[in-house]
């Protein structure tokens, strides 16, 4: 879970295998955000997680403060992607945004 502006973070949802539940993506959080996923135990973690820490009021939502996903944690999935010969076309790769960019008014010096 990544923070973004406000009350918005990106996240997505896996469960205990790594398998992915809910792709990424901006939820503005609210006590009933994650309401159809706490019906099970869910962990947050992620500099988003504290934003979510202030909101969610849950017995199944547990928040693990410290834990921060790094580019250096992703060397074991690319392995496992590497061995399975699951590649990229990088001719054809796009990034894939979130959300569109909206540009704000200059500021007046």
């Amino acid at each position: 879970m990544i923070d973004a502006r406000r009350t918005e973070v990106f996240a997505s949802i896996y469960d205990k295998d790594n398998n992915e539940v809910r792709e990424i993506r901006a939820d503005i959080v609210d006590q009933h955000t994650y309401a159809d996923f706490l019906k099970d135990k869910i962990l947050f973690f992620g500099d988003g997680a504290q934003k979510c820490k202030l909101i969610i009021n849950n017995s199944n939502a547990h928040f693990l403060d410290g834990v921060f996903p790094c580019a250096k944690d992703m060397g074991v999935l690319g392995f496992e992607k590497f061995s399975s010969k699951d590649f990229e076309d990088v001719a054809y790769f796009e990034p894939y945004y979130l959300k569109d960019f909206v540009a704000g008014e200059k500021k007046k010096s």
